[in-house]
């Protein structure tokens, strides 16, 4: 058989078959369409504001964090990478942290 130069394409492919093609897959998505713990009350959270008595306790008692963080908690969920986390609570703690050193803020 010759793959180069054949003017019959009929004969680069032995006894009829053609290439092969693997069949469609079906799709199915990697993560669940379920959503996080505390997603909803993240999402809350992020429309009160950072001075609101309402947000402090939510520093206080969801995230678990003083309340000298609330700025920093509050910048971390503007950053919004919670929405893609795993672990959206982590995710606010970790960033929170990094914005407090930004902003000298003892942590």
């Amino acid at each position: 058989m010759k793959f180069g130069k054949s003017k019959n394409h009929r004969k680069q492919f032995a006894a009829g078959r053609g290439p092969t093609v693997a069949p469609s897959k079906d799709y199915a998505p990697a993560r669940s369409g379920r959503k996080p713990p505390f997603h909803a009350e993240i999402e809350v959270a992020s429309n009160l504001p950072d001075d609101s008595p309402e947000f402090r306790t939510f520093v206080l008692e969801v995230v678990g964090m003083p309340e000298c963080m609330a700025s920093s908690v509050a910048a971390a969920i503007r950053q919004q990478k919670w929405k893609i986390s795993p672990n959206p609570l982590a995710s606010i703690r970790t960033a929170a942290h990094q914005e407090a050193r930004r902003n000298l803020l003892p942590t």
